[in-house]
């Protein structure tokens, strides 16, 4: 069937131009000029690619849609109220769940279980920080979960004690948040297909039509086929496995068998072919890997894998097929990262046919910037982050002035390295037209103050950054581009943003088109 969507103004890409027409024969747009079945009147409005949005967290976002709602609180007393409401309105007789509490609320960046304990005292409570690598649980969560004084398991790092060496009730990075969130009963999956489900639509309603979920483990991976065998995925997803320094060979033993089972349900949306590893923290926590010490703390944060293992993991993972996609932060972190990719190159150069990715990247040497361009390493960044707000302030007692220099998306851009846009969603927002609006412009909404303003890019670099380059990094070739032959997955927006670029933090989609069918409309 030859449908023509006509009267619009059709971005078709980087350098490609505009057109007042586009036209799509079955799941492909089509150069055809015969006559179409069906024409629809776009009604002048912008046709833009669909985007691609190359790293999020779609399950945990839609885990902590069905918990307590706590990212607009501005204080403890804000977050007190909410969870009391939601108790209230919910089963008490689980664990209670949500999310995502602002770091910045309490000065220190410590968060007490006592705070919690005045909510409730007798369901045990769990909340995550706006950087989903922090959580915030009350005294009962640690009973049950065996995290108490003099407990042998305080030794993890990550776990903030008092003066007398008891747990305060703020957990810091993996091994210390599974220390209270591996005690959380299983419902069977139950949660997760809801979770999923919510977020297929939510990802739609923002014109997203394929993601990377960037951090799964066999759990999740179990869920995501449950969904695929249930037709509930239209958002073509990929998965990446976490792999971790104490159990990466099962882990990826195990993610290798996995993929078997996902290659079988490609044609449901779904693939597995990325692992991801985290190289370090982040910087709200004082645990990303740093050349020169935290005024904080005077130390260097945290390197999660030792040089010769890192470089060990890099090289089997290559030789398995899997991409390689690292969360990298902290400049001495990009750089660990680099050499370990440095010295296996030959492994993922021949293994696989996309090139492994630096996730985050915010504080970047000059050298390694010239590494990056080098070594044709892809970046993943996530645009909203380049702005002065409470996540990006609440770092300046660990950073001071280097938060002014994060964030080099132009110089990336002009050593041509590829790079890709991703939310990290629910750590920020999933409206990609906040994170456009934040790559051109490095400031809040009517903002008057700007993030490294010299790093701020064209429209149309930042529209390439999450369509194609997105569908590059995710190995979905034939997509990310308006041309015929490419993937009829395209947006009709509800404002022109080439004509008017203040109009993005309000801009929504009118729909959304994914392989030629019609998977979400305002009509």
């Amino acid at each position: 069937m030859l449908v023509r969507y006509s009267n619009c103004k059709a971005w078709l890409g980087l350098g490609l131009g505009f057109s007042d027409s586009i036209t799509v024969e079955d799941s492909l747009l089509s150069a055809s000029d015969r006559a179409p079945d069906r024409v629809v009147d776009c009604g002048g409005n912008t046709v833009i690619p669909a985007f691609v949005d190359s790293h999020m967290h779609p399950i945990l976002a839609g885990r902590e849609s069905l918990g307590p709602q706590v990212t607009s609180a501005a204080s403890i007393e804000e977050v007190q109220q909410i969870l009391r409401q939601w108790i209230s309105q919910n089963n008490t007789e689980v664990w209670v769940v949500g999310g995502a509490y602002n770091r910045s609320i309490a000065s220190d960046g410590i968060f007490h279980a006592a705070w919690l304990d005045e909510v409730s005292n007798s369901q045990p409570i769990v909340l995550h920080a706006d950087d989903h690598h922090t959580i915030w649980v009350n005294s009962l969560a640690m009973e049950l979960a065996g995290v108490t004084t003099n407990s042998p398991r305080l030794s993890v790092a990550g776990v903030d004690l008092d003066v007398a060496g008891a747990p305060v009730g703020t957990f810091r990075e993996s091994d210390a948040k599974n220390l209270i969130l591996n005690a959380i009963p299983s419902d069977g999956g139950e949660a997760d297909q809801m979770a999923i489900d919510w977020s297929q639509k939510e990802m739609l309603s923002w014109g997203i039509t394929s993601v990377l979920d960037a951090w799964v483990d066999q759990d999740l991976a179990t869920s995501y086929i449950s969904a695929a065998q249930s037709g509930l995925l239209e958002v073509a997803t990929n998965l990446a496995f976490w792999l971790e320094p104490d159990q990466w060979k099962t882990q990826l033993s195990e993610a290798a068998k996995t993929r078997v089972t996902v290659e079988g349900l490609a044609a449901y949306n779904l693939s597995a072919s990325t692992v991801k590893l985290f190289i370090d923290g982040v910087f709200g926590s004082a645990t990303a890997f740093v050349s020169e010490p935290y005024l904080s703390t005077g130390k260097f944060g945290s390197r999660f894998w030792e040089p010769e293992q890192l470089q060990e993991v890099c090289q089997r993972a290559s030789e398995l097929g899997f991409q390689l996609h690292l969360h990298a932060i902290g400049d001495a972190a990009v750089g660990a990262a680099l050499d370990a990719l440095e010295r296996c190159s030959e492994y993922w150069l021949e293994a696989t046919n996309r090139p492994p990715v630096l996730a985050h990247v915010e504080l970047l040497a000059d050298s390694d910037l010239v590494r990056v361009a080098q070594l044709g390493v892809g970046v993943n960044l996530q645009p909203l982050w380049s702005r002065l707000d409470d996540l990006l302030n609440s770092c300046r007692r660990h950073l001071g002035d280097r938060v002014e220099s994060l964030y080099r998306t132009r110089d990336l851009l002009d050593n041509e390295v590829s790079v890709a846009f991703g939310s990290d969603w629910p750590v920020s927002s999933v409206n990609p037209f906040l994170g456009l609006y934040t790559a051109i412009s490095r400031r809040i909404p009517r903002g008057s103050e700007y993030q490294n303003p010299e790093q701020a890019i064209s429209l149309e670099q930042a529209l390439h950054a999450y369509t194609y380059e997105g569908s590059k990094q995710l190995g979905l070739f034939g997509r990310g581009t308006l041309e015929p032959g490419q993937r009829a997955d395209f947006l009709i927006l509800s404002d022109d943003p080439f004509e008017n670029p203040e109009s993005l933090p309000g801009m929504f989609v009118l729909e959304t088109i994914s392989g030629g069918q019609t998977r979400f409309t305002r009509h």
